[in-house]
């Protein structure tokens, strides 16, 4: 990377030695694609890390092919998730694109409530949560009764207290482009005081997934997930329910703006931990 670039968070590349972000085991991480390669994170997706160039401007720096991936597992617990569960989320991504795309809802398919999409809410979640242990992998710190579970397939998820796994639709001003984040906290000031502290995040078309804490003081302002899908309780599933519609379980499934991603990005203030931010162009 050009001296005249600074990377702002980490990408998680390194391949040495460390403990897996969901069994825990002291290993060499594998590529771990999030979203899962089937649903459409094939190598001809590139990505890119957040940098801050020589005029102070922020925006994705060098762009390589490989899809949008890190090293946060290791290769069981990615084995685990290729087996068991993307097949069921990109047959969930897949089918959501197709009902919500421009042509179905001009055509009144898609109106006000989820579409109507038959999916497998248990192997779905599996399949998010395996990618956001890699993202994060401080959530097996954090979490740790979660992450034991995951990692063991458990017949019975114990879901922790005040977090949500929650669900939109990406809008159109996204594009064809994903986002990977994980650590970083956000806070809008001017006009109205929104505020979005997410535990990690994966923005892929037409889905957008956050992990969030549910225990955001009010004074610090709205939390802008207030309105998205909660879908927490697709763990607690059977994983022999395959084909649940989705209009059973949520009333809706809005659209969602990530702050990263919209035209006002510089209105929202950042905070860093141990963040990581990639960057993805799908083709």
């Amino acid at each position: 990377m050009s001296s005249e670039l600074k990377q702002v968070a980490s990408m998680l590349e390194s391949s040495e030695s460390r403990p897996c972000g969901l069994c825990g085991q002291f290993r060499k991480p594998t590529k771990t694609h999030v979203p899962p390669r089937v649903a459409g994170n094939t190598s001809a997706v590139r990505r890119a890390p957040d940098v801050v160039d020589f005029d102070r401007t922020r925006r994705p720096g060098r762009w390589k092919d490989g899809g949008m991936h890190v090293r946060g597992l290791c290769g069981d617990c990615n084995s685990m998730a290729g087996g068991r569960y993307d097949r069921a989320y990109a047959d969930f991504a897949q089918n959501v694109a197709r009902m919500t795309s421009p042509f179905a809802r001009r055509i009144q398919i898609f109106r006000n409530e989820p579409p109507a999409v038959f999916f497998a809410p248990r192997l779905v979640a599996m399949s998010v949560l395996y990618g956001m242990f890699g993202i994060y992998p401080r959530l097996r710190i954090i979490f740790p009764s979660l992450a034991e579970d995951l990692a063991q397939n458990a017949e019975f998820i114990r879901w922790p207290d005040k977090v949500e796994l929650k669900l939109g639709l990406t809008t159109p001003q996204v594009g064809k482009r994903g986002l990977l984040t994980s650590g970083v906290t956000m806070m809008k000031v001017l006009d109205e005081r929104l505020v979005y502290f997410p535990f990690a995040d994966i923005v892929f078309p037409p889905l957008i997934w956050t992990l969030t804490p549910t225990d955001t003081p009010p004074e610090l302002g709205m939390d802008i997930t207030r309105n998205l899908t909660n879908a927490s309780s697709w763990v607690r599933y059977s994983q022999d329910r395959v084909n649940v519609d989705l209009r059973s379980i949520t009333k809706n499934l809005p659209f969602f703006a990530h702050p990263f991603l919209g035209t006002d990005r510089d209105s929202w203030p950042e905070m860093h931990g141990e963040s990581v931010i990639v960057h993805g162009m799908i083709p």
